[in-house]
Formats: structure tokens, C-alpha cells, sequence
């Protein structure tokens, strides 16, 4: 998580034996809270894909769009953004057991909500878009200045976020430091070389996006593709840190993140060699949808094993 960074640079977690028996009290509620944060976001992925599935079942449809982004032109369109956004909060607040892992998750967070509010090219031509438009249930056309003016929105709001966060995080590290120097002179100081370096890191990725939205907002409009491929690999890259940190696990779950996490790597790799070389209609213009059906399962198992293995544990 980002405040690990700005307050702590040593993100630390406590475990509890797998037969405790917890008292009510702190130890409970955190590590509760721990659990429900990461179920939250395999039922949130679970929310998306049943959404996806009521729209194929629907009468005279019966077939998937060519991706999951284009379900953001169906009446999946609140749950798609909603899921996105939830799953980027998550992933940012979530605590990584490393600083590695956690900026990782971090980064794949950043992007989440960007794949939400910039949405894939409207191609109400494939075969199944015309079905599902047919029954009064695809987006064919619309006002492109709106559309336009609603990214646009989204993505000052979110950058307008983030700005806060930055400013709010700043003014909460000079309090502290003024206190523990002022009252309590002789507490480690939490303030640390990296907790300011990290503070200009995100003041930096601040500023970068509002120069794109400024400067290049023709460019931004392009960016779901980079952001949704951004997002997969540095989840992807999260596994693989887990695997290869194995000083923090257990050998059997790190090779297994290790094979996650590689398995990720490598079949995105073979879509861009089939999408960009050989055949970009290839599974009946489904590739980009079982691409992703294969990134979110492989990260679906990654999560889950990570949540076994960290089910007694909390921050």
C-alpha cells in the first residue's frame, strides 16, 4: 500500500497460529478485516463475470462480446466501472508483505480505475454486438462529445483524488515528525529518506497525469489498451515477487506463485504474438476475451493461494 511507503518502508505482518483462538478485542477485528478486504475481491470479479453471463443468456443472444471491456457498452456498464474501481482501491490500500509486492499492487491499482473510465473502441459491427443490440441491449451509436467529456471528467476527479492524497499525506508526515520531535524526542522517527522519496514519487505520477490529461487528451482517449495491459503485469509481476522473495514463504507456495505468475507472463505474451502476427480474428473474434478470461483466472488462483497462506495473518 501506498501509506506503507510514505509512513513505514518496512511493511510487516503478524501472524497468528492456525489453531488461535481470539479474544475480541484488536487482533480479531484486523485480522477480519485483512480477510474480507481480499474476499471482497474475488467476489467482486465474481459480481463482473455473473453480469457478463445474464447478458449471453439473454433471449436471441447467446454468445460473448469480443472482450470484457466491451461489456461497457451493455447494461454491465455501472458493474464494470463499479468492480474496476472497487478492485483499484483495494489493491492500493492492501497491505503487500514486502515493499516490492506492495508497490506492484499499488501500480496495478493506479491503473484499475483508468481501464474503467476510458473505455475500448464501441465496434457495434461484430456479430454478437448486433445480436445483443437487436434485443435493445448494446450501445450502437451515441454523442461522442459526451462521451468524451464524461473520460475527461472521470479522470480529473481521479487525479483530483490523487493530488489530495498526496497533499493530505504530506501535511499528516510533517505533523507527525513535528510532534515527535516536539513531544516525544526521542521516538524513532517514522519520516525516513524513502518516506519522502516516495512522497515525490506519487507527487511526480500526480503530475504526469495531469500533463497528459492537459496536454494529450487525444492520446489519453487511446489508453485503455495500455492501461488493462499495464494492470495484468504488474499483478503479474506481484506474483512472481512472492515467488522469488521465498524467504517469506513457504517453498511449495513459491513455486506455485512463481508458476502464477510466469503462466501470466507467458500467455500474454502468446496473444500478442497471435493478435499482432497471425490472426487478430482467431477464436471467432474472441482472443482478447479468453486472454482475459485466462489473466483473471491465473490471478484469481494467485489471490486465493495468497489468501490461504495469509488467512491468520494481518497488518
Amino acid at each position: 500500500m501506498l501509506t506503507d511507503l510514505i509512513f513505514n518502508n518496512q511493511p510487516a505482518m503478524t501472524k497468528f497460529p492456525s489453531n488461535a483462538q481470539f479474544k475480541p478485542g484488536h487482533g480479531v477485528a484486523s485480522v477480519k478485516t485483512y480477510r474480507y478486504l481480499r474476499l471482497g475481491m474475488l467476489l467482486a470479479v465474481v459480481a463482473l463475470g455473473w453480469a457478463m453471463v445474464e447478458e449471453r443468456n439473454q433471449p436471441r443472444v447467446h454468445c460473448f462480446l469480443g472482450s470484457i471491456s466491451t461489456y461497457y457498452y451493455t447494461p454491465v456498464h455501472p458493474v464494470f466501472i463499479g468492480v474496476l474501481v472497487a478492485l483499484g482501491v483495494a489493491l492500493i490500500v492492501i497491505k503487500g508483505r514486502t515493499a516490492i509486492e506492495d508497490a506492484f499492487l499499488t501500480i496495478a491499482g493506479v491503473l484499475a480505475p483508468i481501464v474503467a473510465f476510458v473505455p475500448t473502441s464501441n465496434d457495434p459491427n461484430t456479430s454478437c454486438a448486433k445480436k445483443m443490440a437487436g434485443v435493445g441491449r448494446y450501445q450502437t451509436s451515441g454523442d461522442a462529445h459526451l462521451a468524451n467529456a464524461s473520460i475527461s471528467n472521470d479522470l480529473h476527479a481521479y487525479l483530483f483524488a490523487g493530488t489530495f492524497a498526496v497533499i493530505l499525506f504530506l501535511g499528516i508526515a510533517l505533523v507527525q515528525r513535528f510532534y515527535r520531535t516536539a513531544k516525544v524526542p526521542n521516538a524513532a522517527d517514522e519520516c525516513t529518506r524513502g518516506t519522502w522519496w516516495s512522497l515525490i514519487g506519487a507527487a511526480g505520477l500526480v503530475l504526469v497525469g495531469w500533463l497528459f490529461l492537459t496536454l494529450g487528451f487525444s492520446w489519453v482517449l487511446k489508453g485503455h489498451g495500455i492501461a488493462a495491459a499495464g494492470m495484468i503485469a504488474f499483478l503479474a509481476f506481484a506474483a512472481l515477487a512472492n515467488g522469488f522473495m521465498s524467504q517469506h514463504t513457504t517453498p511449495r507456495y513459491a513455486r506455485s506463485y512463481l508458476a502464477v505468475g510466469g503462466a501470466m507472463i507467458g500467455s500474454g505474451l502468446i496473444f500478442l504474438v497471435i493478435y499482432k502476427g497471425i490472426d487478430q480474428n482467431a477464436l471467432g473474434g474472441e482472443l482478447v476475451l479468453a486472454i482475459e478470461a485466462v489473466e483473471i483466472a491465473l490471478f484469481g488462483a494467485f489471490w486465493a493461494l495468497q489468501t490461504v497462506e495469509r488467512w491468520n495473518q494481518t497488518v
